[in-house]
C-alpha cells in the first residue's frame, strides 16, 4: 500500500469513527434525558451515581459508565467523587434537549428498522410507528423556542376564541388563554396519552371555564362537537399539516385548509407552524439538520414542502397570507392567513 493510499485509508477510517462519535454521544444524551438526568443537571441539581443507582434499584457499576462518558464528551463534569454537574457546554444546550426525543427518541422505532421499511418487508404504519410519547415530550420541552411568533400572530390578529389541531400537552393553549382574561381555546388531539396530560395542563393553569381538550381527529372537523368548534376564530396548527400533505395529497390539504377557513370565518385566521423542505440535495447539505428532518419524514408518511407552495395552497383554501415569521427550530417558520370576504 502507497503512503497515498494509506493516509486516505486513515481518513476514510477517521471520518466513520467521527460518525460513530456522534452516534454513541446522542444515545447516551438520550438515555441521560429519558432517565431525567439533564433536567436534574440543568436545574442545579449535583448527580450522585450511588443516589442514582439506588433509586433505580441497581448497582452503581451501570450508573457510572453513562456519567463517565458525558464527562469525556464534556456534557457534564465531576463536582466531586462520585458526583457530578452540568459543564458550561452542557448548560448551552438546555434549551435545545428537547430535540433529544423529537429528533431521535421519537424516530427510534422507525431508523432501527430502516432498512425493512426500504425492501417494503415492512411498512410504517401498520407494522412501525414513531413514538408519539416522545414526539410529545420533545416538543413541550422546545414549547418556549418556538411560541414567539405564534404568541406574537395572536396578539395581533386579536382572536377570542382559539383551536389548536394537535394540541399535545396544551401548554402552548394554556399560554394563548394567559394572554387576556377573554381568550378562550379549544384542543383537539386523537391520542388517548396526550388528551389526559392536556387536561392535567388544564387544571394546573386553573383554565377549567375557558380551555376545554377534545378527543378526536384534528383532520376531521367535522367529527368535532359543535360546542367546542362555535365561536372559533382562529385556529393553529403546529407540525401537522405536513402529515395530511402526506396522507391526503395536496388536494386533500387544500380541502382541510377549506374547511378551516369555513370554520373561522371571514375574518378570521390561521397560524401554522410548518417546516419548509427543500428540493436540490447540494443545498440540503449546508442547512442544520434539513437533510437528516426531511429523510424522516420520507419514512413516515409526511412530506415537507416549501414555503412558497404552502403559500400557494393557503391561498387556493381562501385565504391570504399575512406574514411569515422564522421560528427557532430547523428550517420552520411561522405563517398567518385571514380569510378573505
Amino acid at each position: 500500500m502507497t503512503t497515498v493510499q494509506m493516509e486516505l485509508s486513515t481518513a476514510g477510517q477517521d471520518d466513520l469513527f467521527r460518525l460513530a462519535k456522534g452516534y454513541y454521544t446522542i444515545r447516551v444524551l438520550l438515555a441521560a434525558w429519558r432517565l431525567g438526568l439533564l433536567e436534574r443537571a440543568a436545574a442545579g441539581e449535583e448527580l450522585d451515581a450511588q443516589a442514582v443507582a439506588d433509586a433505580q434499584g441497581v448497582d452503581v457499576g451501570l450508573v457510572r459508565p453513562l456519567l463517565d462518558y458525558l464527562v469525556v464528551r464534556g456534557f457534564v463534569e465531576i463536582a466531586a467523587p462520585g458526583r457530578y454537574r452540568m459543564s458550561d457546554r452542557g448548560r448551552a444546550a438546555i434549551p435545545f434537549y428537547g430535540y433529544l426525543s423529537t429528533l431521535v427518541g421519537a424516530y427510534e422505532p422507525v431508523f432501527t428498522r430502516l432498512e425493512d421499511l426500504v425492501t417494503g418487508r415492512l411498512a410504517y404504519g401498520r407494522d412501525i410507528v414513531r413514538s408519539h410519547e416522545e414526539m410529545t415530550r420533545g416538543l413541550t420541552a422546545l414549547e418556549d423556542r418556538l411560541m414567539g411568533p405564534v404568541i406574537d400572530a395572536i396578539r395581533d390578529t386579536g382572536a377570542r376564541r382559539v383551536m389548536d389541531l394537535g394540541c399535545g400537552s396544551a401548554q402552548m393553549l394554556a399560554r394563548i388563554c394567559h394572554l387576556g382574561d377573554g381568550i378562550q381555546g379549544v384542543g383537539v388531539d386523537r391520542n388517548v396519552d396526550s388528551c389526559a396530560v392536556a387536561r392535567e395542563t388544564v387544571e394546573r393553569e386553573g383554565l377549567q371555564d375557558r380551555l376545554v381538550i377534545v378527543q378526536s381527529d384534528a383532520g376531521d372537523l367535522a367529527s368535532l362537537p359543535a360546542d367546542a368548534v362555535a365561536g372559533v376564530d382562529m385556529v393553529t396548527v403546529m407540525f401537522l399539516l405536513h402529515e395530511i400533505l402526506r396522507q391526503r395529497g395536496r388536494e386533500g390539504t387544500v380541502a382541510l385548509l377549506g374547511e378551516i377557513a369555513r370554520l373561522v370565518g371571514i375574518g378570521g385566521h390561521l397560524v401554522v407552524v410548518e417546516v419548509s423542505g427543500t428540493a436540490v440535495p447540494t443545498y440540503q447539505e449546508d442547512l442544520l439538520f434539513v437533510p437528516e428532518y426531511e429523510l424522516l419524514h420520507e419514512y413516515t408518511n409526511q412530506r415537507l414542502a416549501s414555503r412558497p407552495e404552502w403559500e400557494a395552497m393557503v391561498n387556493e383554501a381562501g385565504m391570504r397570507v399575512l406574514k411569515f415569521a422564522p421560528v427557532n427550530m430547523c428550517q420552520s417558520f411561522c405563517l398567518v392567513a385571514e380569510v378573505e370576504g
